[in-house]
């Protein structure tokens, strides 16, 4: 009896052993379900190249967008649309745009008008699509204006009481009998760090209990071992002042908290709790998980004798770049979490040598990058001010843009500082304020939901929507940017028009136009719903200025836009001539009149060739025959899509399907151009073209016009010429401190890897301020200085 009884014990201690097995699978399925299903959507990141950070009213604020995928850090495939929006410190907006991207890149600028005034404003610039998610994959930077007339003046005496100190344990935890690491971080009224300040640890007993020191963006640590039953005093010496403060943070009497260190090509991640814990928690299955919205690694852990458990990975099997250590328990609830960087990996590109060479007025650069694929796509945008400039103090670059700020909740102080120059003590710097940073960008609440609701799609270009015409034969035809007519493509499951990728820019319409069966070519009245039609704002309205921009003493000089003259022709009075009129005399004068500055015979349509030939393609073949414009087959005579090989135009519109003019009356046309050779069209027409100008009033016999304009309640801004300001002197402090020699954008590096471009003679030495990406995932951004001696 016995022994059955014994093999029916285990039995059930087998059954449920496996049960917490399949449990702890299930557990961990859904959990990596949740994640992959987050994060298999696509996101994008965009960063801007400013060419300055300072800006005097009057100047232009020139940007270059580089759009990349979030996962691969390549050039992005999937959007065509950029808003940028320029917005004051109450996140008014000031300024704002849609511009193109083309293969991830996107260059404009904006004006410094009247619309601003001296101050900082954020300059910010996101896709549709980014809108969709909570993570901060935008673009935003501050930026000062500063109007010479109205300069604004601020008060930046620091007040007595006017500091921010944050004591922020390194996972989120202040765990008692535990050495925890606590990352300090001392802030002014500006959002300033205040650097090198001193702080000193009391406890309750008056006993000095460790030290620590700020660094010149006012960010510390220092370790603590804290019991329940003491309370902590910070005493503070900042710039010249004594402050004395609370740890202000609550000592936890149960929990997990997680410490990180690298060493050499080592991660050291230690998981730590107290005694009093570990007895609560013995056995228990806890997640640990390394994870970054692209890759994730999954550790189980179990504690069981020690309070400590150390897990040693290889820093080449964590994921160039942010990488996140969260701790779940049990139900899967993340308990504790820590960012660390990982350098390696990254793929950071420098020009090896930069040449020169002079002419008199104008000097050339060479720059070589022995390291860039030349086979692959790049594109780089570069900045030329004085080598003495105060106006170039961006806070990002491309590489702290999309490597950094997307994966952090916090504003961060100057992160492009992390990436210039890059050595071990940046690297330690960086380690220390992702301490203070907390939990990452990502939303473990969102997370859980699984895959994310969109509601903003990816957009390439604008979208147009129309009704369809009464008459199911007829056909829609249209045109935008006078890039040629195009039939519109109906829609047999919701009867409706649609019409993708337009590019309409500034004030661009588009023309529509109806082609009836009864009535040829007619103004299409139709109703037009746009995609977008205005310029979506971001949802998150925090305000991510870091400070008010400290007050800058300048001296107004003499300098002014370029002016342009529009140069007018040579006016001479005739004497006045008396015409007798009539109808063939007034032919040959319009077909004289508008055979001016043209190549080809120029024919006006009369009342008699209304009535001779009703239809335009009947006209067209007669005179193409007459014309002798040669065509595929000599025998050709009537007139359908691809007869011919030579190009025809309606209104200087080249048309992409010529079948359109198969509805055309006679009536509605003014002239036409026969041009045999196809002179003066450049390498459009080498067979020859045909161009058919309509009626600018209505004919006689038809009372109306053959298109309808439409006008699009949100355009492209269309690219802009970037201007230099003339100065009176190039020799001053004013022009050294804040004025501009150059912006360059689009450039791209040869088959030997040479980026070439070329500058007006500079008189002082400068500084090339270069970022730019390459469609491998490479980045650059570089600050060179150029002595002209």
């Amino acid at each position: 009896m016995k022994t059955p009884s014994n093999l029916s014990f285990y039995s059930i201690l087998s059954i449920i052993f496996l049960s917490l097995i399949n449990v702890s699978y299930s557990q961990e399925e859904k959990l990596v379900k949740s994640y992959t299903d987050y994060h298999k959507t696509a996101r994008e990141i965009v960063y801007l190249h400013l060419n300055k950070s300072t800006y005097i009213k009057g100047e232009d604020i020139g940007f270059t967008a580089y759009v990349l995928d979030k996962r691969n850090k390549k050039p992005s495939i999937y959007t065509s649309n950029l808003y940028v929006v320029i917005e004051d410190s109450n996140n008014t907006i000031v300024k704002q745009k849609l511009v193109r991207v083309n293969e991830g890149v996107a260059s404009n600028i904006f004006e410094v008008d009247s619309s601003f005034s001296s101050g900082t404003y954020s300059i910010k610039a996101y896709t549709n699509w980014m809108l969709n998610f909570n993570e901060k994959n935008y673009y935003s930077e501050s930026i000062q204006i500063i109007d010479l007339e109205k300069q604004a003046k601020e008060n930046t005496t620091l007040a007595e009481n006017d500091i921010d100190a944050q004591f922020l344990p390194e996972s989120g935890h202040l765990l008692s009998d535990v050495s925890n690491v606590i990352g300090v971080t001392l802030k002014d009224q500006y959002g300033y760090g205040i650097p090198n300040a001193k702080g000193t640890i009391i406890d309750n007993n008056k006993n000095t209990i460790t030290t620590f020191a700020t660094n010149q963006f006012g960010i510390g640590n220092f370790q603590l071992t804290p019991t329940i039953t003491n309370t902590y005093t910070v005493k503070l010496n900042a710039e010249g002042r004594a402050y004395e403060t609370s740890l202000n943070q609550e000592i936890e009497k149960k929990g997990i908290i997680i410490s990180l260190n690298k060493l050499k090509d080592k991660i050291y991640i230690s998981l730590a709790t107290n005694n009093e814990t570990l007895n609560t928690i013995k056995n228990q299955r806890y997640t640990l998980m390394i994870h970054n919205g692209n890759s994730y690694n999954l550790m189980d852990i179990y504690f069981t004798d020690n309070t400590v458990i150390t897990k040693v990975m290889d820093k080449d099997n964590t994921s160039p770049g942010i990488n996140i250590v969260t701790l779940l328990n049990a139900e899967d609830k993340p308990i504790a979490e820590r960012l660390f960087f990982n350098h390696s990996g990254i793929k950071i590109i420098e020009s090896s040598t930069v040449t020169t060479s002079k002419t008199t007025d104008s000097i050339a650069f060479n720059l070589k990058f022995n390291s860039l694929n030349p086979n692959l796509k790049n594109s780089f945008s570069i900045s030329v001010l004085p080598q003495d400039t105060k106006s170039y103090n961006k806070e990002n670059n491309i590489i702290s843009s999309t490597y950094l700020k997307p994966y952090v909740k916090g504003i961060i102080e100057q992160p492009k500082y992390y990436f210039t120059n890059t050595d071990l003590k940046k690297e330690y710097e960086l380690d220390n304020l992702l301490i203070t940073q907390g939990w990452s960008s990502y939303n473990w609440d969102d997370i859980f939901k699984g895959a994310p609701s969109l509601s903003y799609e990816f957009e390439q270009g604008i979208t147009v929507k129309t009704n369809a015409t009464s008459n199911s034969n007829d056909q829609l035809m249209y045109s935008v940017n006078n890039e040629g007519f195009m039939i519109a493509e109906a829609n047999p499951k919701d009867s409706y028009y649609w019409i993708y990728g337009l590019y309409p820019e500034d004030n661009t319409t588009i023309n529509m136009s109806e082609i009836t069966e009864a009535k040829g070519l007619k103004p299409a009245s139709v109703y037009l719903q746009f995609f977008p039609k205005a310029i979506p704002q971001l949802t998150n309205k925090t305000n991510d200025l870091i400070y008010s921009e400290k007050t800058q003493e300048l001296k107004r000089t003499n300098y002014s836009k370029n002016n342009f003259f529009k140069n007018q022709k040579n006016l001479q009075e005739l004497d006045t001539v008396n015409v007798v009129s009539s109808p063939i005399l007034e032919k040959r004068l319009k077909q004289h009149e508008l055979s001016t500055d043209r190549f080809g015979r120029v024919t006006v349509v009369d009342e008699q060739d209304e009535n001779n030939l009703i239809m335009l393609t009947d006209y067209i073949d007669q005179r193409i025959k007459s014309e002798r414009i040669r065509t595929q087959s000599s025998n050709d005579s009537s007139f359908a899509i691809g007869r011919f090989q030579i190009n025809y135009f309606l209104d200087d519109v080249l048309l992409t399907d010529p079948s359109i003019l198969e509805g055309l009356f006679l009536a509605d046309i003014e002239s036409i151009e026969f041009n045999r050779f196809g002179i003066g069209d450049g390498n459009r027409s080498p067979n020859g073209f045909v161009k058919i100008y309509t009626k600018k009033l209505p004919s006689a016999r038809y009372d109306k016009k053959t298109t309808k304009a439409y006008e699009f309640p949100l355009t492209f801004s269309s690219d802009k010429k970037f201007y230099i300001p003339k100065y009176k002197l190039y020799q001053n402090d004013f022009f050294k401190n804040y004025g501009v020699i150059d912006w360059k954008t689009n450039l791209t590096a040869n088959k030997n890897g040479i980026i070439t471009f070329k500058i007006a003679k500079p008189k002082v030495p400068i500084n090339l301020y270069i970022e730019g990406i390459a469609n491998d995932g490479s980045l650059v951004s570089e600050d060179k200085k150029i002595s002209l001696d």
